[in-house]
């Protein structure tokens, strides 16, 4: 998809954004909100101990603000593609998809912004990086970082994209979309409060941990932060190359509504 597609896509879905303003404002307070309410209750937790899991009071809320930005920016990237997948299949409007001579699986995947997440998306990024700079790090730590926070966005998008690919073979599924949201959700605490038989499923096979708690591990000790991402980045390109070949699958199992 070229540059100049892709800011059409962008146009149009900033024009959906003005036009659905209330409820566009709706969804950037509800978001505030709830990410409040995370950071609210690490007041609460630290009130009781000054260390949770290894963490202090700064490195927990650096941990809630990463996570955030990280699924905040799929949601910004790729959510109204995931939302609209199995609508679209009941209605026939892939029809006009496979028309285009571009690549489908990605052109679907990029051709709606979600900018009520973007604007979350434009305090949560500095918060982030704020917090993370109350730490003497090193250029090195910075591009580590980086690479967890590209490799994280990645992760969510592949999770979520294999479930709603499941609407090409079954309706009415669309209840398992809120299953990847979950799973990271009760990820989202320091890692050594878990059992280490969970971590070490929740760090190897379904690597959420190392989504949640990659970045504020580089504040610790950025070694054992490298060794988070190596399996959070062979599972990230698996599960790329499956929902690949579930939309190739699904593509030739479409049938036209029209």
């Amino acid at each position: 998809m070229s540059f100049r597609l892709y800011g059409v896509l962008a146009q149009q879905s900033f024009k959906t954004f003005l036009t659905y303003r209330m409820t566009s404002v709706l969804v950037v307070l509800f978001g505030f909100m709830f990410t409040a309410i995370e950071i609210a209750a690490g007041f609460v937790y630290y009130s009781f101990a000054h260390r949770i899991g290894g963490l202090n009071f700064l490195q927990y809320e650096i941990l809630i603000m990463s996570l955030t930005s990280i699924t905040t920016t799929y949601q910004f990237l790729f959510v109204g593609a995931h939302e609209s997948l199995a609508g679209d299949l009941i209605e026939g409007n892939l029809d006009y998809l496979f028309l285009r001579p571009l690549p489908s699986y990605w052109y679907y995947a990029l051709r709606q912004l979600d900018f009520p997440s973007g604007v979350n998306l434009l305090v949560y990024m500095p918060v982030t990086v704020f917090l993370l700079t109350r730490f003497p790090l090193s250029w090195s730590a910075w591009g580590l970082i980086f690479v967890i926070y590209v490799v994280g966005v990645l992760f969510v998008f592949a999770l979520n994209q294999i479930v709603v690919e499941i609407s090409f073979w079954y309706d009415n599924l669309t209840a398992l979309n809120g299953v990847p949201e979950d799973v990271i959700s009760a990820a989202s605490r320091p890692a050594r409060i878990y059992p280490r038989w969970l971590q070490l499923i929740l760090s190897t096979i379904l690597p959420v941990l190392a989504l949640s708690n990659g970045i504020v591990t580089v504040t610790v000790k950025q070694s054992t932060a490298v060794r988070m991402l190596i399996p959070l980045v062979i599972v990230t390109v698996l599960l790329l190359v499956f929902s690949f070949y579930l939309w190739q699958r699904g593509t030739r199992h479409y049938v036209s509504a029209n």
